[in-house]
């Protein structure tokens, strides 16, 4: 049986990563939905009120969030078809989200995604928070979450490494980067500009230097604070009139800039955060991204909003440990440098101010990586790495309740009907073996290897209808060998009553797809190899709705539609439009041939 998932995505705070790859998937026809509490506006309007605001925020991503995930995740459960596996999707944001949706996984019933955005107790440790006790106790947490978490998405390398051996393994584990959209930079740039209209004049003919998003304690900010007055030092009055550098951020790292480059010239400017279009739009101006990250966070963050930057064509330059996967990301399109070396972000900032005020080739070979890295990181890339994760999720997942139940109640059906036909029809059966035999001879049963559930093959019993087919002939001639008499049984379906043997065995169900030939397997396309997602059925959606009067390409749709919608309520409403069409003698024969022609493939 082949399934897929329904998404449901969680982040306290929507937008972002998330947001994008959720509008990629639905692009793609995929029930993907973000589900977050605060939009990025409303996140940033609360902490923007001090700290009531932030308690605020607090309070509801830490207190009311969790339950409303759990509500949306029981709704999502409940909606699932009998081929869909409800997925969500957890960040840790907040940070024991994905430990509340695991620990009650019996009450919503979804399969849980562990996105681990950040580590923690790590980032605690790396941000300088000393609580042993607060340590062990998540680190504890931490091995009981990952373990039993359906999958787990670390966004790179060093995190993943480090998670792993100070909390295990899980067996379905992926890497996969925040990536950005390039659509969204190449809108920005057809609309107007959400900028400020005197920043914008400001940012006219200088060389921008941007630093946009979270500058907490995890973010190297000394660096950086100490290394672009020295920068400005050593250029000249005229040089810095050139010199644009943009501090977009939040967070106590931008409020000790603040203070410490308080007099630092019109050179520097403290926008704070930016709604998206002005954010996209600041991108699109900016020259060189800034990021930084401190020693201690080398495995338990990784910057997303340099992926956005360098899908705006900004070349990277950051301040961060070598073994990062910041680090990793930057080293192939911009410049890397070690925490604490002032002088090398000097000469850093030196050498990028000259490339691009002078257009050096230098420049134009760091745009040509920064776009390769850009391409690499696409949003249709890392929502290809999400679908083959769900994918993967789905084979390795237990079924759902609802296709268990369905199952349960289709297979108790199936046999109960098919016993009790075979002991009430057996004189109809006993009769028309005799007159098969009588009309068309032996053998009485026709026996064919036809394909199950998911193309396994299986010997298919009906009534003989037909002559004996001479050697070397095709369906063109079923008409010659179709007799009166087979005409009759067919018309009556009496020809299918042995097939309730194949139901007795398992091997088919009273309601499915018809089994075709062996041989139309390698001739389906994609959509038409879901009809094997079923068992075969003696009755099916086709054969209440046109039966051979069908052509194959509306018989497959037909067939797939079932797959993709059965349920006890359809399967009773197949089987009593069936009593109808056989006695209404509806679709025997297709036009121009006594059943159905060979399918050949695709009818295009």
């Amino acid at each position: 049986m082949h399934f897929k998932t329904i998404e449901k995505m969680f982040s306290s705070v929507g937008g972002g990563p998330l947001q994008r790859m959720m509008v990629e998937m639905k692009k793609r026809g995929q029930y993907a939905k973000l589900t977050p509490i605060l939009t990025p506006e409303q996140w940033r309007s609360l902490f923007r009120k001090g700290t009531a605001g932030r308690l605020a925020a607090r309070a509801l991503t830490f207190g009311a969030y969790p339950f409303m995930t759990l509500l949306e995740a029981v709704k999502l459960s409940l909606k699932a078809k009998p081929l869909e596996k409800p997925l969500v999707v957890v960040s840790t944001n907040p940070f024991f989200l994905p430990h509340f949706l695991v620990a009650t996984k019996p009450l919503h019933r979804c399969g849980v995604v562990s996105l681990m955005y950040d580590m923690y107790p790590d980032a605690f440790e790396a941000a300088g928070v000393d609580n042993k006790l607060l340590s062990k106790i998540m680190t504890v947490a931490n091995k009981w979450m990952l373990r039993h978490s359906d999958a787990v998405i670390y966004l790179g390398d060093e995190m993943r490494a480090s998670s792993e051996k100070r909390y295990g393994k899980n067996p379905i584990t992926w890497i996969i980067p925040n990536g950005a959209d390039r659509t969204e930079f190449d809108k920005a740039r057809t609309r107007e500009s959400a900028l400020d209209k005197e920043f914008q004049e400001w940012c006219k003919d200088r060389v921008l230097f941007s630093y946009v998003g979270n500058m907490g304690l995890m973010h190297d900010v000394e660096t950086l604070e100490k290394a672009v007055p020295l920068f400005l030092d050593g250029l000249k009055d005229e040089e810095k009139s050139h010199v644009g550098i943009v501090i977009a951020a939040t967070g106590p790292g931008e409020a000790r800039l603040r203070k410490s480059w308080e007099n630092i010239g019109d050179c520097v400017k403290f926008i704070g955060p930016q709604k998206d279009d002005a954010w996209a739009n600041l991108l699109i101006e900016t020259d060189v991204a800034l990021a930084t990250l401190t020693n201690e966070a080398h495995a338990t963050s990784a910057p997303s909003k340099i992926y956005s930057a360098i899908t705006a064509t900004c070349i990277p330059l950051v301040v961060a440990p070598d073994n990062s996967d910041l680090a990793s990301l930057v080293r192939n399109c911009g410049e890397v440098i070690h925490p604490g070396d002032v002088d090398g972000l000097v000469r850093a900032l030196q050498m990028m101010f000259w490339t691009v005020e002078e257009g050096e080739d230098a420049f134009e070979d760091y745009i040509a990586r920064t776009n390769k890295v850009a391409e690499e990181n696409d949003i249709t890339h890392v929502c290809d790495l999400w679908q083959g994760c769900f994918n993967e999720i789905a084979d390795a997942m237990p079924l759902p309740w609802s296709t268990l139940f369905y199952r349960a109640i289709k297979r108790g059906f199936d046999f109960t009907v098919a016993a009790a036909g075979l002991a009430v029809l057996w004189p109809v059966l006993a009769a028309t073996a005799i007159a098969v035999k009588k009309h068309l001879g032996s053998p009485v049963l026709f026996r064919q290897t036809r394909p199950g559930l998911d193309g396994k093959p299986f010997e298919l019993l009906k009534f003989r209808s037909m002559a004996n087919a001479p050697e070397g002939t095709d369906a063109s001639h079923d008409g010659e060998r179709l007799s009166d008499f087979g005409k009759k049984i067919r018309a009556l379906s009496i020809d299918e009553l042995p097939t309730l043997f194949n139901v007795l065995k398992g091997d088919m169900s009273l309601v499915g797809p018809r089994p075709l030939l062996m041989a139309y397997l390698e001739r389906y396309n994609d959509e038409q190899k879901k009809r094997q997602w079923a068992k075969p059925g003696i009755t099916g959606w086709a054969q209440v709705n046109g039966r051979n009067a069908l052509s194959w390409d509306e018989k497959f749709k037909r067939d797939v539609w079932y797959v993709e919608h059965a349920s006890p309520i359809v399967d009773l409403r197949i089987l009593l439009l069936t009593a109808l069409t056989v006695l209404r003698r509806d679709g025997i024969q297709h036009e121009g041939s006594a059943t159905m022609p060979e399918f050949m493939g695709d009818e295009t």
